[in-house]
């Protein structure tokens, strides 16, 4: 029994020595051509400004950046300067980061790389939601009427419009009826346009 034991637990250890870590996907993905796009430089500099863009492209260009170097390559008087634009692209997982201990002491240096294809991942997600609010409003304009204010380009329900005795709220202007199946027709060319944006970036991403 005490040899069937030690048999066992011998096939237990080998079992765990042939697990391996799942290897860890690498993309290649056409900068010059994702940030040609203006949804992009968009988002980057709504979440980060100008400095966070350029601290991503650095990272891009340059690869895996021990902080203080990346401070100092980026005229940043100290790493503490750098982290809060390096920050607000970690929490969109734009960038990432190791920490490896210097020495005895418990002190740590940070090494940071980009992950542009999460910013086509973030793009994906922009578009697909518009899409999805698109699909809704034709759903709606199939049953539902509505008005429009010719010169602010405002849209009004019907009981908006009888609210308002058919003028805009905004400048007095007379409604006008919104023909459905033209706002419809707007709307599915807007869909295949966004869908097509997904399309081309989705190409823009590669495995290694």
């Amino acid at each position: 029994m005490a040899k069937r034991k030690k048999n066992i637990k011998k096939s237990a250890n080998k079992k765990r020595s042939i697990t391996r870590k799942p290897k860890e996907k690498v993309f290649v993905v056409n900068m010059k051509k994702l940030l040609g796009i203006e949804e992009a430089i968009k988002y980057l500099l709504d979440l980060s400004g100008d400095k966070g863009i350029e601290v991503f492209k650095y990272l891009i260009t340059h690869g895996q950046t021990e902080e203080n170097a990346l401070a100092k390559k980026m005229k940043f008087n100290r790493a503490n300067a750098i982290r809060k634009y390096l920050y607000k692209l970690y929490n969109k997982n734009l960038v990432s980061y190791i920490k490896v201990r210097r020495g005895a002491k418990a002190w740590y240096t940070y090494y940071w790389k980009a992950n542009p294809e999460r910013l086509v991942f973030l793009l994906k997600g922009i578009y697909s939601d518009e899409i999805k609010q698109a699909e809704k409003s034709i759903e709606l304009n199939k049953t539902a009427d509505f008005y429009v204010c010719e010169t602010c380009n405002r849209r009004y329900s019907l009981n908006e419009a009888l609210e308002n005795d058919f003028k805009c709220a905004n400048c007095g202007g007379v409604l006008q009826h919104l023909e459905n199946s033209e706002f419809i027709e707007d709307k599915q060319k807007r869909i295949k346009f966004l869908q097509k944006k997904i399309e081309n970036l989705e190409k823009l991403v590669k495995e290694k």
